[in-house]
Parts: structure tokens; C-alpha cells; sequence
């Protein structure tokens, strides 16, 4: 019997669990558990084992989880190995993967969607279906099957013919906080734009714990969203708890986050089940190109976009793509806390932001306007950029805090950061020529984000000149031992890139 004492934490998938791994190497990641407590049983999705963070005999759940299972922190609970069911849907897995040229029909993919909701295919043949995507052709019409399939698995919401707006990144930039800046410029242009996101599963941060690192809520049903939305015109919120999308939360939850996996028509799928899910009707896709970002080059950037579009036309969602620069961090910070208090420094006073924060803001919130009809063709972004500077976007996002149960009178300087800092020295005088999104990232996350929103990095200099011996960025955590972690990410990686400096010797 396995037992352990109950810790909360913000994880996502929301289901998943967190234990300590050296204590544990007997329980699989692929294994599937219930947790019980009091005779009352629930599914677990995942098994995370880490080490560091929790005691042997300790158990990490989401409020989500604590709620839905009725324990507290402290509470005694027990995990016990599931029964297997059999699936139905693995015999078309097979023969797509087996006969080249087999395309699922409608039917097909209802059948396996369902199963996968219902968790009756088990994690590894829903992992046979995700890996196969990668190496199958899946036509538009096999897309659209998925996406719809996915979308009505779980709940929608009805805005009673209300025009619903959203933006949507596909990911790969730390510090991309641009949504909290185009959430209130597009609600205060009178368009309604209720941003649902997930927190981050890869990255140091994602919009929805940003948001929470402001002091706001962020979980709510989908009747307190219709209401705020109706009431405000925005909203930042996130997905976990409504029940949407059930089907991509599985599939996150027992594919992608265990194994890194992410095919094409998955993550189109994935992206725009949502959506339909929400009731969207114009989207703006940011699709960040470069260097370590998941779209390298300009062409498929805009392959990509053309096949958005394409399938948004067919389940009656358009969509326009904004491909952007996204070979280096967004702004000067990553981690939620640092990432809040340069959102509302720039929602503030716009006109002493960072130049890639602003411009990528009011550029992807331009085509919103644009397509809405608030602005000529061409003329969007100086739209968007009069409402964030004439400060109708700040006062907008006041009424959402308020609205999400925050202080509407937050200041930048009222958000917490870690109290443990580390100073990255430049090592040579020249100018600062690249950042390394992966490794920035991975630094990040093992200073503690996004669990710990305090931790982070912020950037003093970006793309300047530079004198050996000043600080380029700073690192920020809770404890030393996170902070080591993190400056031995730095250590094993190249961060940055200085104009000069001796790349190899061969």
C-alpha cells in the first residue's frame, strides 16, 4: 500500500500528480493509479517524479485535485494500481500506421477521440497514435475530424450570438507576456476577448500563471466567465476546471508532456478544438520564427499560417497568422512574477517599455482590429498603440483584476520576486548578438518557474554593446539550492552569444 501526506502545488495537467522520484523508483510513469482518500476514489493522469521539491513520503496535488478529491493539505492518501479496460479504437491506429495511404474517416476518429476521453485506450497506445502522427500524411478533411472530435468531448460555451475574439501563440519564446497588453487593448476598443490559457507545461511561464503572479483568479466556471466577459469585454483565465477539451487534456497529459511529443496535426488540432470549444470567430495566430523556436524558418512559418486558415474556414473560425521575431526573450523578463510586473509596468507607461514588447503587442492586436472592422487595413497598429499609450488599455485591465478578484491598484513594485540572485557577467567587451531561448528557458525553470512564480530571469542589457564584467541578466530564486541549478544550466549551456567571442576550437 502506498501512502503519502498531501502538498499542494500548481501543476498542469491538473490531474497529474508529483512525487518524490528517488523515493518512488518503483511506481512508472506509464503505470496507471488512483488516489483514494476516505473510500473516495479518482483516476490519476500522470506521475511526475522529481527530485528536490517534495519528502519521501510526500504527494504534490493541484487545488483542482484537492478539491475535486475533498482532501487538505496534510491529508493521508493512498495510491492504488487501475484495472485495464480494453479499447475498441487501437485496431484503427493499426491499420492507419500499417496501410500507407488509409485516411481515417469521421467516424474513425469520433471512435478514438472518445476512447481516449473516456481512458479506455491506455497511455501507451494513445502514445502509439501521437508518435505515429509524426511519420503519417494527414489530409485537411483527417484535421478537421480531429478537431471537432476533440472540441466536443468535453463542454462549449454559448455567448448568445456575442462576436468572440482571441489571440493565440503557438510558443517557443520565454517572456512572451504579450497577451496581458492585448487583452485590455482589445477589450477597450469594445470587442469581446475572453483569453483562456493553460499554465505552463515546457515553459517557464504561460499567460494564465502571469496572471496569477498579479494576485488575480484565475479558475472559474464557464457561466462566471460568460458574466465577467459580458461585464468587462476581457478576461484572462485558465483552462484547468471547465471541463473543455477533456480529450486534449489527455492526450497532454498522458503523451505530450511525459514524452516531448507535438506532431503538426496534433497541435493544430489542439490549438483550434479550443477555440471552437470557446466560440471564437476571429483569431490572430503569433507564430514565432527563429533560432530555437518550434518554427524555424519563415517558409513553414508561413505554410503553417496558410493551413490555419484554411481549416479555421471550415469549422467557420478566420484567422489571420502575425509570423513574429522569436529568436531571443520577449521584453527583459521570464518567470511569472517578473513577467507580471513587466506587463504592468508597460500597461502603465507604455512609452518606457521594452521596443519588443510593445511592437509585438500592438502589431498582433492591429490585425484584431483590422479584421473586426475597428481599423482600416494597415492602420491597426497605431490603434492599438494610441489605446495602450492613451492609458484606456491599463485602466481596462483595472476593471479585469478587478473583476478576477485582484487588487485593481496593484503596482509593479507590490509583486514578489525571489531573494536569491545570481548576476551573469558578460565575459568580453563587444556587442550582445544572441540569446539562447532553450537554455534561458531551462535556467529558468530549474531556478523554480513556473511552480515557484517568484523565480526567473530579468534582463538589464539585450542586443547592446558591453563592457567585460557588466551584468547582461540577472537570476532570480527562492532558495540557494534552486539558484545552483540554475547557474549550472548556465553553466552547461551558452546563453548568450557576444560579437567576438571565440565559438570553437577544432
Amino acid at each position: 500500500m502506498l501512502q503519502f501526506q498531501v502538498v499542494n502545488v500548481s501543476i498542469e495537467p491538473k490531474d497529474t500528480i508529483i512525487i518524490s522520484h528517488s523515493a518512488n523508483k518503483e511506481l512508472f510513469a506509464e503505470a496507471r493509479f488512483n488516489i483514494v482518500f476516505k473510500q473516495k476514489e479518482e483516476r490519476i493522469g500522470h506521475i511526475v517524479k522529481v527530485d528536490g521539491l517534495l519528502e519521501e513520503n510526500q504527494i504534490g496535488i493541484s487545488s483542482w485535485f484537492m478539491k475535486k478529491l475533498g482532501v487538505r493539505k496534510g491529508s493521508e492518501v493512498i495510491l492504488v494500481p487501475q484495472s485495464k479496460s480494453v479499447s475498441n479504437s487501437y485496431s484503427l491506429i493499426k491499420q492507419k500506421m500499417t496501410q500507407p495511404g488509409y485516411s481515417y474517416g469521421k467516424a474513425d476518429i469520433d471512435e478514438i477521440i472518445n476512447e481516449i476521453t473516456r481512458e479506455i485506450l491506455t497511455p501507451i497506445e494513445s502514445s502509439v497514435f501521437v508518435t505515429s502522427m509524426h511519420y503519417q500524411n494527414w489530409s485537411v478533411n483527417e484535421i478537421e475530424y480531429l478537431t471537432r472530435a476533440m472540441a466536443n468531448s468535453g463542454e462549449k460555451i454559448n455567448w448568445d450570438n456575442g462576436i468572440i475574439f482571441d489571440k493565440h501563440s503557438l510558443g517557443g519564446v520565454p517572456g512572451n507576456k504579450v497577451s496581458l497588453l492585448i487583452v485590455p487593448i482589445i477589450a477597450a476598443a469594445g470587442l469581446m476577448i475572453p483569453k483562456t490559457s493553460s499554465r505552463a507545461i515546457t515553459s517557464p511561464s504561460g499567460t494564465a500563471d502571469t496572471m496569477e503572479a498579479l494576485g488575480a483568479d484565475i479558475e472559474f466556471t464557464i457561466d462566471e466567465i460568460v458574466e465577467i466577459v459580458h461585464k468587462t469585454k476581457g478576461l484572462i483565465a485558465w483552462t484547468g476546471g471547465l471541463n473543455m477539451v477533456p480529450a486534449d487534456e489527455r492526450i497532454i497529459r498522458d503523451v505530450q508532456f511525459p514524452l516531448g511529443l507535438d506532431p503538426e496535426p496534433l497541435m493544430i488540432a489542439s490549438v483550434l478544438s479550443k477555440k471552437v470549444a470557446m466560440g471564437v470567430k476571429f483569431l490572430v495566430l503569433d507564430i514565432p520564427t527563429g533560432i530555437g523556436t518550434k518554427v524555424t524558418n519563415m517558409e513553414t512559418g508561413r505554410r503553417l499560417a496558410h493551413k490555419f486558415a484554411e481549416l479555421g474556414q471550415a469549422l467557420g473560425i478566420r484567422i489571420e497568422s502575425g509570423i513574429t521575431y522569436g529568436s531571443s526573450p520577449v521584453g527583459h523578463a521570464i518567470g511569472p512574477s517578473l513577467e507580471a510586473k513587466e506587463a504592468l509596468s508597460a500597461l502603465i507607461d507604455p512609452l518606457h517599455a521594452s521596443d519588443s514588447l510593445i511592437g509585438k503587442t500592438t502589431s498582433l492586436a492591429g490585425i484584431l482590429l483590422e479584421m473586426s472592422g475597428k481599423a482600416l487595413r494597415g492602420t491597426g497598429q497605431d490603434f492599438a498603440y494610441d489605446i495602450l499609450t492613451s492609458g484606456k488599455a491599463y485602466r481596462k485591465f483595472q476593471e479585469i483584476l478587478e473583476a478576477q478578484n485582484g487588487n485593481p491598484n496593484i503596482k509593479p513594485e507590490d509583486i514578489e520576486v525571489g531573494t536569491e540572485i545570481y548576476d551573469y557577467l558578460a565575459p568580453q567587451n563587444g556587442y550582445i548578438v544572441e540569446l539562447n531561448n532553450k537554455v534561458l528557458a531551462r535556467a529558468s525553470r530549474a531556478a523554480g518557474a513556473p511552480m515557484d512564480k517568484r523565480a526567473g530571469i530579468h534582463f538589464l542589457r539585450k542586443k547592446d554593446s558591453i563592457k567585460r564584467g557588466e551584468v547582461i541578466f540577472r537570476v532570480y530564486a527562492s532558495n540557494e539550492k534552486r539558484l545552483d541549478a540554475a547557474v549550472a544550466e548556465l553553466v552547461k549551456g551558452h546563453p548568450v552569444t557576444i560579437e567576438g567571442m571565440l565559438l570553437a576550437r577544432e
